[in-house]
Formats: C-alpha cells, structure tokens, sequence
C-alpha cells in the first residue's frame, strides 16, 4: 500500500457545515409550520372579531330596526278598529321616532363594520346595504306627512280619506319592511359564507398544519440519519487506532468520505503506513546490525586459518605438481582448495552486510543509471543466452537515490532472474512514473515462485537453494527502504516473476547519515532467489 495523498478540505464538506444545513432545513421546516399556524390563528382571530364586532352588532341594529318596523306596520294596520285617535297618535308619533334612532343606530354599525371589515368583499357588501339603508329611510320620511293627513282626516270622521291614505301607508310600510327583510337576509348571507368560510379554512388549515408537521418530522429524522451517517466512519477509525495500540501496523483502505472523518482516515493510514515502513526498516537495520556483528566476528575469526590453509594448499600443489601422486591425491587437493574458496567467498559476502552503509541520497537522473545498469550487464546476460529487453518511459521526474546502492539492489536482482532462466529466455526491465514515485520492474519468465513462500523471500537466511547465504534479497529489500521505497515481489501473467520497486522523486539534495565508511562493493550474484523445484 502506498502513501496516501494529502488532501484539503476546502472542495469537500465537512461535517459542520453537513450537520448545521440539516439542522437549518429542519429548521426552515418548523419555522414555516409555525408560520404557518400563526397565519391560520390571525385569520381566524380576525373572523372571530369580525364576526363578533361587526356583524352581531350590526345584526343585532338591523333586528332592533326591524322589530321597530315590525310593530309600526302592525299598528298601521289596526288603525280601523282603534276608537281613540289620541292614543293612536301618540303610539304611532313614538314609534316612528324609535324607528328613526334604529336607522341612525344601524347606518353606525353598518358604517363601523365597513371601515373594521378585513375582506374587500365584506366592505363592499357593507356599502351596500348602507346605501340600501339610506335609500329605505329616505322612503319612511313621507311617513311623516301622511300621518298628519291620517290623523286629520280621523279627526273629520272621512272614512274614505282614512281608508286612501291607510292603503298608502300600508303599502310603503309593506315595502320598507320587505327591503329590510332582504338587507337582513343579504347580511345573513355574509354570515354564512363567513362562518362557511372559516370552517373550510380550518379544514385545510388543520390537514396543512398536519402535513408540515410530518414534513418537519420527515426532515428532523432525515437530519438525524445523515448525521448518523456521518458520524458512523468515526468507530472504524477508533477501532483502528485500538488495533494498532495492539500493534498491528498493515494499513488498510481508507474510509470513502468526504468529510473530515474521511480525512482523518486518509491521514490515520498514511500515518500508520509510515510506521510500519519505520518500524520495519528498524528492523531491518537492527538485523543487519546484528549480522553485521557477527559477520564481522565470524570473518575475523576464519579468514586468518583460511589465508594460512589457503597458502598452505598452493604449496603442497607445487610439491605435488613435480612428484608422481595420484589422481585420487590431486582430486582430494582440488576439493579442498574448491571448499577453501567458497568459504573465502561466504566470508566475503558477510563481510559486505557488515560494511553497507546508509545511503546517500542525492536527486539525479534514473533513467540514466538505469541504462548504464543495463549496459553493463548485457554481456553476462547474453552469455547465458538471456536477451534483456529495456524500456524507459519518457519523460521521468528526478529520483533520490544513492547511485552505488542501486546499482548494487539492480544487478542483484537481474542476476536472480538470470538464475530463475537456466535455459535461456527474456528479462524485461522497465521504468515509468506513477503518482508521487517511480517504478522500476524486473520481469523474468522462470518457473515463478509459489504463493506460500513468497512472503518469505526477502527474510535474511532463507533460501531454497543449496548455495549462498539467503541474504541476496534481504540486502535489496533493506537498500529500497533506506531510499524510502518499496518492493514487492508478484506472479507475472503468463508466468515467471516480477520484483515492482517503487522509489519517491526528489528535486532537493538529501543525505541520509551514514556510518564509518568500511567500503561499498557491489553484492556479486543473488543468492536469495527461490525457484520451484530447487
């Protein structure tokens, strides 16, 4: 697993703003629901007062007019049987007051309820019936005269003249009373349609207020699952940071949120990422200290008796060159100085673990090392009937890399894959950028390594191999990591192997401390590399 990129929060959302506009919908939801609820009590507030102080005053004026009315109109009509003209004049004189001071009374409460009326139609029908009102007092003003010439003709007993002017009288009071009756029942009307109006409005009122109220239900759950949601990722992230208390340090993938939990996750692998890659390069450093020690401490104690047996067996092969012995003698010579050899050749090897010094890091062109890697390795390859085959993307960002190390990790490997070829074939060696780093692969068409041990490879001392110190590997692993890289080794498609090496660019100088200078030679030969079947 690679480092994972940094990223910003400023094209992303974060869980505040996320929280705060649910929080604000749900919000708006309730504000609108109360507004709403306030909006439907104001109107029936205004029904309310509407109906109770305009139009019972006003229906109670109009009543108080018409029973006036009401009871002049009877009187009129039983003038003939009433034998006292005084009594009569003074009864009709009273009421026609009366009936004057309910008109004044109802043109107020129809003009009040005109002015208070929070409805153009209402104040429109309330004009009406004041110009309606108006015009039917107009009409009783000729009450007045017709009254004195009723009483004057009572006075002279002329029936006839009683009789003409009390069918006159009748008439208009018919008629007053008849257009009362429909201003009354025009006013109650306006009632009904008020009263009927108020209870639709309630109605719908109540079916609107209850659906906004889910709907501010809806959103406040809505609201709170998505928060829930948000929040969620943050107990992967603890129970991450508890298992690598307990240290485990193989990082996995990051959490698919864009939210700060989801940067969090980002910055908790790439931290624990980081750990592992120091943790293990710790390691590794503690264990090539550790072999450097002994590797020291074992060459100082061999190489002295193997120089004495090594000269020691040169002398006793000039004696026998010119002595007549056997070939079992000679045979016997020859294995001995093969074995003296090859342990001069294993102390060497250690000795090389024990001087590998930090890298040098510089920022350089790897493109070019890596063809003159390639370069001088060519020959060798050709004379085991091995073509390698190179490509080099282009173009490629500087590296930081210590060129001698490389060399060293390179040639290691491309001589494990010549190994894992014993009859012949193609070694591809290719470069190319990705992301924040640079790949470098070594492809071979050998018989591969099994899934089971390939984890082990790069371990110091393992080796399937009868030869060799199974540090090979171990050396290469430990110079990529020291550069701050990674390898890996995989099953190639179409078989054989593929060791992918990934090192960081760099455009500034580094230097990585090192240790007293002990020599840098080259690690000659893989002796690490498995092969199926050896």
């Amino acid at each position: 697993m690679q480092p994972m990129s940094r990223t910003t929060l400023s094209s992303r959302t974060t869980i505040a703003k996320t929280v705060l506009f649910s929080f604000a919908i749900a919000l708006v939801a309730f504000a609108i629901t109360v507004s709403f609820s306030l909006y439907t009590q104001r109107r029936t507030v205004q029904d309310t007062v509407e109906l109770t102080d305009g139009y019972m005053p006003l229906a109670l004026k109009l009543g108080q007019l018409r029973a006036t009315q009401a009871t002049f109109k009877g009187l009129v009509q039983g003038i003939p049987d009433e034998r006292n003209p005084a009594v009569l004049r003074s009864m009709l004189e009273s009421l026609v007051a009366a009936r004057n001071i309910r008109f004044v009374e109802t043109r107020t409460a129809l003009g009040t309820f005109q002015r208070a009326a929070h409805r153009d139609a209402m104040r429109e029908g309330a004009r009406t019936a004041l110009v309606e009102i108006a015009r039917i007092e107009e009409r009783v003003a000729t009450d007045r005269s017709m009254l004195e010439r009723l009483f004057v003709a009572m006075s002279d007993t002329d029936l006839d003249r009683v009789n003409q002017i009390l069918i006159l009288l009748a008439g208009l009071e018919h008629d007053v009373d008849r257009d009362l009756t429909r201003v009354a029942d025009t006013l109650e009307d306006h009632i009904k349609q008020l009263t009927r109006a108020s209870e639709i409005r309630e109605k719908r009122a109540s079916i609107a207020l209850l659906a906004l109220l889910l709907l501010t239900l809806i959103v406040g759950a809505v609201a709170t699952i998505r928060t829930e949601r948000l929040l969620s990722p943050l107990k992967h992230v603890t129970d991450r940071a508890k298992d690598v208390a307990r240290g485990d340090l193989e990082p996995h993938e990051p959490i698919d949120n864009a939210t700060e939990l989801g940067e969090l996750s980002r910055g908790f692998e790439a931290m624990v990422f980081a750990l592992g890659r120091a943790r293990s390069l710790a390691l590794s450093n503690e264990r090539f200290a550790a072999i450097g020690k002994m590797a020291a401490h074992v060459t100082h104690e061999i190489r002295n008796p193997l120089s004495s047996i090594g000269l020691n067996l040169e002398l006793l092969e000039e004696e026998l060159a010119g002595a007549p012995v056997s070939l079992e003698s000679k045979t016997l010579v020859f294995a001995v100085k093969r074995e003296v050899e090859r342990l001069v050749s294993l102390s060497e090897e250690y000795l090389r673990v024990a001087r590998l010094p930090s890298p040098r890091l510089e920022s350089d062109d790897i493109a070019a090392a890596i063809s003159s890697i390639a370069n001088f390795l060519k020959p060798e390859l050709s004379s085991h009937r091995i073509e390698l085959r190179t490509k080099l993307a282009s173009p490629l960002p500087r590296v930081l890399f210590d060129e001698s190390q490389l060399r060293q990790a390179l040639l290691n490997l491309l001589r494990n894959a010549r190994e894992a070829m014993p009859d012949g074939g193609t070694i591809d060696l290719s470069v190319c950028a990705d992301g924040m780093g640079v790949i470098v692969a070594v492809d071979d068409r050998g018989t591969g390594i099994p899934e089971e041990i390939r984890g082990n490879i790069f371990d110091p001392f393992f080796s399937t191999k009868g030869t060799g110190t199974g540090l090979g590997l171990a050396i290469v692993k430990h110079i990529v990591e020291a550069h701050g890289g990674t390898i890996r080794c995989e099953a190639r498609e179409g078989g054989g192997t593929r060791f992918r090496v990934e090192l960081p660019i760099g455009t500034e100088r580094k230097s990585a401390p090192t240790q007293p200078a002990h020599g840098r030679q080259p690690v000659q030969g893989g002796e690490n590399r498995i092969r199926t079947g050896s």
